[in-house]
This record gives C-alpha cells, sequence and structure tokens, in this order.
C-alpha cells in the first residue's frame, strides 16, 4: 500500500474509530491506541506513550526482516515457553492449549522468539572485540570476591560397581572390588598403563576415553570423592574408595584455578557490545523507514 493511500486512510478512519484511533504509519503498517494500551503508570502521561509507540514501531520493522530473512523459531522452543507459560499459571500444556486466549499466547510466543532470533542472527555479523583497558576498567569498577575463584580438575578413573562372585563366594562385593582395585593400583604403580586397565576394567562411561574426564569443578563433585582425592597431587594415585553406588581408583591429571569473574566480565562487556551493535542496526532501519507519529493524539 502506497503511503499516499494509508494517509487517506487514517483521514477517513479518523472520526469513525475514536476508541481506537490510528496514532502512527510505519512503511505499509498502521499501529493503532489499542496496540499501546496499557495500566503501567509511566505510560499514562504522554512521553510514555510514545516510548511505547516507539517500541511498537521499531517491532514491526524487525518483524519485516524476520519475513524478509525467514527467521522462524524452533518448534521445540516454542513448545518450552508453552510449557513456561503453563508452569506459571498452574496449568498443564493440554489445559492452556484449551483456553480462549491461547491463539494470543501463541502468536506472542512466535513472535518473541523470531525477534529473539533476529537479534541473534544480526549480532552474529558483528566483529566484536574487547579491549584489556575495558577489562580492567569494568573489574575495577566490579571487584571481585574471593568465591569467583573456582578448582577445575581432570582426572582419570576405575570405577566398579559389581563383580563375578562365583569363585569366591564367601567375601563380599565390596571386598572383592577393593582387593581387584588395589591389585591394578600395584600394577599402576609398576608401570602399568592407567589408560590400558581403565578400558579392560572401568563401569564407567569414561573407560572409552581411557578413563579421563573433561574438566570437573571439584567442589561439585560428591562429599566421598572430595575427601577421597583432596590432598591428591597432579599424577597421583588415590587409594581405592567407594563413592556412590560403586569403588574407584582415581589420578589427578590437570588442575587449574578458574577466575569465574573474569569470565562473568567478559561475557557482560561482549552482550553489550552487541547490544550497542543491534541497536545501532535498529535506528538504521528507522532511518530507512516511513514513519510517522501523529503525536497529538496521545
Amino acid at each position: 500500500m502506497s503511503k499516499f493511500l494509508l494517509l487517506l486512510l487514517v483521514v477517513s478512519l479518523n472520526s469513525a474509530a475514536t476508541p481506537n484511533s490510528i496514532i502512527a504509519i510505519v512503511n505499509d503498517h498502521l499501529i493503532t491506541r489499542d496496540a499501546i494500551n496499557t495500566k503501567s503508570d509511566a505510560q499514562k502521561s504522554k512521553e510514555g506513550k510514545l516510548e511505547a509507540v516507539n517500541q511498537q514501531v521499531d517491532i514491526l520493522l524487525q518483524m519485516d526482516k524476520v519475513k524478509q530473512l525467514g527467521v522462524k523459531p524452533k518448534p521445540a522452543a516454542i513448545n518450552n515457553m508453552l510449557k513456561r507459560v503453563a508452569s506459571q499459571n498452574k496449568l498443564t500444556l493440554e489445559q492452556l492449549q484449551k483456553r480462549p486466549e491461547f491463539g494470543e499466547i501463541m502468536a506472542s510466543i512466535q513472535q518473541q522468539l523470531s525477534l529473539n532470533g533476529l537479534k541473534e542472527l544480526i549480532s552474529s555479523k558483528a566483529k566484536l572485540t574487547i579491549s584489556q583497558a575495558e577489562i580492567d576498567q569494568t573489574i575495577k569498577d566490579n571487584p571481585a570476591s574471593g568465591d569467583d575463584i573456582e578448582t577445575q580438575i581432570r582426572i582419570a578413573q576405575i570405577a566398579i560397581s559389581s563383580i563375578d562372585k562365583t569363585d569366591s563366594l564367601l567375601q563380599s562385593q565390596d571386598d572383592l572390588i577393593q582387593a581387584l582395585l588395589v591389585d591394578l593400583s600395584i600394577q599402576i604403580k609398576q608401570g602399568k598403563s592407567f589408560s590400558g586397565l581403565a578400558k579392560l576394567y572401568s563401569q564407567d562411561e569414561s573407560y572409552k576415553n581411557g578413563g579421563e574426564s573433561d574438566w570437573i569443578i571439584q567442589k561439585r563433585l560428591p562429599k566421598d570423592f572430595i575427601k577421597a582425592i583432596k590432598a591428591l597431587k597432579v599424577q597421583e594415585l588415590s587409594a581405592p574408595f567407594k563413592a556412590g553406588n560403586g569403588w574407584r581408583l582415581v589420578k589427578i591429571i590437570e588442575k587449574r584455578q578458574v577466575d569465574n569473574h573474569l569470565k562473568t566480565i567478559k561475557a557482560a562487556l561482549i552482550r553489550q557490545k552487541k547490544n550497542q551493535y543491534f541497536s545501532n542496526w535498529t535506528k538504521k532501519l528507522r532511518k530507512d523507514a516511513y514513519i510517522e507519529i501523529f503525536d497529538h493524539k496521545l
């Protein structure tokens, strides 16, 4: 629809649409008073209403780009959002789907997820860098606490939870497993490969990787596990110990101290720059669009 025809439409509807009059034109879209209707105290003022109109302008322009770029939310994301809305309202998903307002809820979720997807897509094109000066200044403004330093470890383990008792009916499972791990410990100290023995004997999924783990946050391990390895040095072998449903023989491959505060600072700076990049991109959308806001109607 041409801008001229839209203006004619505004003129023709003004007299008949007082309860829901048109207050803005954005390219081929009309924004009515109902679109910004809110009970928010901040938006009862003219300034608040104007802010709401501008938010709606941005949404319309961004949704046009969503369609143009083919941004579509994944069904799983929509379903998760619906489950969250249902849970917040103490409903099952099936009950929510039967509500008369379900169509509006679905449309709102699809729009929000589409806008989020657009922001991710556009922000991913930004070539962002963080200077050391920016990091230093942000850390100065937001100092770290002692809890921000975290110990992480990589371990190798042989974990056994059951063993064949056929030949030793008088001994318990625990005694047999412990004896086997003691024997494996002796073999390892005599030069046998920990990795090789883990692949042969370990009943944990990590056996496929020679018993080795990825980086683990030490304090999140079970208490029995932490107690057994707390004093271990790197490459030192633990005594066999019971943790959870089985027994383990463990050595620490690597240790490191991770400054979570630094990670948080870097993530916050990147997020801030992405938001600014997207904000500038949105301003360009507005600059290239036809926008007419009828302030006197607010």
